[in-house]
């Protein structure tokens, strides 16, 4: 199991491959930027780098495990860097990262599969709780993503749904510090 970082931003590569190892989220992280799956040049042409051993491998040939994929440097449209890690590496679960939380790219990393969207700069420790989260099953997205998802893909109301059921509403219980925390 391997997890495959694509990202243009090299220092970020390095931090969040070493913290990455540490968490439970499949190993190795290999890291390319995006250029190893936008270009279509053969591995054995690609220079081997010191800096990042990873540079001649080729893109494998089955569906990989984990993918985190970094938007922010590419040049273009970032959704054809979706489109290719879709179509190249068929991750069974990837999170992506962008600098601008545009809802039309987060719906179309959704659309194709992603379990995550999150905005960058952010802490190491974010990037990796979400990929933590993300490798684990679950989904982390911001609301304004899931709002363009809802409106392009309505519930359609009909008269056969039942009604819901009632809601359980707690009741808040303030404590004489004021506080709401319970426990």
């Amino acid at each position: 199991m391997t997890t495959y970082l694509i990202a243009s931003n090299e220092m970020m590569c390095r931090i969040l491959a070493r913290r990455m190892e540490g968490q439970d989220i499949p190993a190795p992280v290999r890291w390319h930027g995006p250029e190893w799956l936008l270009d279509d040049q053969p591995a054995s042409l690609r220079m081997h780098s010191i800096d990042n051993p990873d540079a001649t491998e080729p893109v494998p040939e089955c569906a990989v495990d984990m993918a985190l994929v970094d938007c922010s440097g590419v040049s273009g449209d970032p959704r054809a860097l979706l489109d290719r890690v879709k179509e190249r590496l068929a991750p069974r679960r990837w999170l992506v990262l962008s600098d601008a939380l545009d809802p039309a790219l987060m719906a179309h990393a959704a659309l194709l599969g992603a379990s995550g969207c999150l905005a960058v700069p952010a802490p190491v420790e974010l990037v990796c709780a979400a990929a933590t989260l993300v490798w684990a099953g679950g989904q982390c997205f911001p609301r304004s993503a899931l709002s363009l998802l809802r409106a392009l893909h309505p519930l359609a109301e009909t008269a056969s749904t039942p009604a819901p059921a009632a809601r359980f509403m707690p009741t808040l219980r303030v404590s004489p510090d004021g506080s709401t925390a319970i426990g």
